[in-house]
């Protein structure tokens, strides 16, 4: 039987089983059930190009409407504490947002 869940719950789901959410979508070239395939594409947030895609990403479907702390920012992208490596990329991906007027910076808080 297959089992549909909320890919809102895939970080949960990953952390539990002690695999990356990748592990969770189906292979590449994988068939839906109506017989068209699957594109896959993972995304890195160890990745410069990938994390500045997803914080773009985030602006354009409103999320920097209101004014988002770091740490708001690290819990919308389940980024917890141990994954210092992505967290250190997403600064720097901000920072740059910042400085090339995409992202603005207010009080410590980063808005569109």
């Amino acid at each position: 039987m297959d089992a549909v869940f909320n890919p809102i719950d895939f970080p949960s789901i990953a952390s539990a089983l002690d695999w990356e959410i990748h592990d969770l979508l189906p292979p590449d070239n994988s068939p839906y059930s109506d017989g068209t395939l699957v594109d896959k594409v993972v995304f890195s947030l160890n990745n410069p190009s990938d994390a500045e895609e997803v914080i773009v990403g985030m602006k354009d479907i409103g999320y920097f409407k209101k004014e988002k702390s770091l740490n708001d920012i690290f819990e919308y992208l389940y980024l917890t504490e141990n994954m210092s490596e992505k967290r250190r990329v997403i600064k720097e991906i901000l920072e740059k947002l910042v400085s090339n007027n995409i992202l603005k910076l207010k009080n410590g808080k980063y808005l569109a």
